[in-house]
């Protein structure tokens, strides 16, 4: 019995789940002269994946990560798929996911020269990326993180800064047979997605139809990576996704109120379509912008890294415009890109496809 299908839980009120896995960041001007080839070396050294630290509560709602590594231990163990089977006396088995928790857990960056050097390179990286854009500052706050349950401000957006992050989770799957004799497994554990950063944002439908959009006050982001350049784009990346966070929501409102969308599936197509147009303008801003950073303040980031990045982001499917994107935007330029995505974002994803 090999278990491929995936279940998804949904919590009462939320339609979906949107994801794009300090020291106070005073504006400045980046330094033209800072070299931050030690901070490459740094990321190549090994990863740490412990201790583990915890930075929230458990909450119930489906991760699709967690599930994955549940689907992937039951594959890996058939032995407990036959005793499963014997129990009920029935190789057809049903199951389903009777119930998931997840929380996010995390591996502090402790090593005293590494975290100042990151933290560093965040601030003046973020500064020469909002410079050059013209978007406003959406950061309250820069923190490298060493203490378990952070306090999250909500006036404006926290970054923390990590050495590794992970969730951990509590699964409940239930098995059953022809007779409704069931047997129930609960699962623990903890998966490292290899998500460097994220942001995310919820969406609730109210009783009267309307779509509430909330985003969350922080972002985390690794420090660490296969790929030295997907680690040090991470900044970059996820300041643009915040700054154009807006723009993207009031699109995908547009479209579920025109087509008067009532369903879970229809709302998951649409927001997966519209996460892929952000990703692709956003990864085409990247494109141009960074080398131009990493040019001035890095000797030792061979170019190939950066078209290895993107090759490893086109296996996934929110990444499926990007190639496009980073046409666009080089032939735009990044001001004439922006502008475009504030003040019609659906001419914008017109272009992509």
């Amino acid at each position: 019995m090999k278990i491929t299908e995936m279940y998804l839980l949904v919590r009462s009120g939320i339609i979906f789940l949107l994801l794009l896995l300090t020291s106070y960041i005073v504006p400045h001007a980046p330094d033209s002269q800072r070299d931050y080839s030690r901070l490459v070396e740094l990321i190549k050294t090994d990863d740490k994946p412990s201790p583990l630290y915890v930075f929230n509560d458990f909450e119930e709602d489906f991760d699709e990560d967690s599930h994955r590594a549940n689907i992937e231990f039951f594959n890996d163990h058939p032995a407990l798929i036959k005793k499963i089977q014997k129990d009920l006396d029935d190789k057809a088995l049903k199951w389903r996911l009777d119930k998931l928790s997840y929380r996010f857990v995390f591996v502090p960056e402790t090593r005293k020269e590494y975290a100042t050097l990151f933290e560093t390179y965040c601030n003046d990286v973020i500064e020469y990326t909002l410079v050059e854009t013209e978007l406003s500052n959406p950061y309250q706050n820069l923190q490298t993180l060493l203490e378990e349950r952070p306090e999250i401000s909500d006036e404006g957006v926290t970054a923390f800064l990590v050495h590794n992050l992970a969730k951990e989770y509590v699964a409940r799957y239930a098995f059953s047979n022809k007779k409704r004799k069931k047997a129930v497994i609960e699962l623990r554990g903890s998966v490292f997605s290899g998500k460097v950063g994220s942001y995310t944002t919820n969406i609730f439908m109210e009783e009267n139809g309307e779509f509430r959009f909330i985003r969350d006050d922080y972002t985390i982001w690794q420090n660490s990576a296969r790929n030295p350049y997907t680690a040090l784009s991470v900044p970059v990346e996820e300041t643009l996704h915040i700054a154009l966070r807006e723009h993207t929501e009031s699109a995908i409102k547009d479209e579920l109120e025109s087509n008067c969308v009532d369903s879970i599936g229809e709302v998951e197509r649409i927001v997966d379509n519209w996460m892929a147009v952000e990703e692709a303008i956003v990864g085409g801003l990247v494109h141009l912008l960074f080398p131009q950073f990493l040019e001035k303040h890095l000797n030792n980031l061979p170019d190939f890294l950066i078209e290895e990045d993107i090759k490893s982001k086109m296996e996934f499917e929110q990444y499926r415009h990007l190639k496009k994107g980073i046409q666009i935007v080089e032939s735009m330029g990044c001001k004439k890109a922006i502008k475009m995505y504030k003040e019609d974002p659906a001419g914008f994803k017109d272009l992509l496809i």
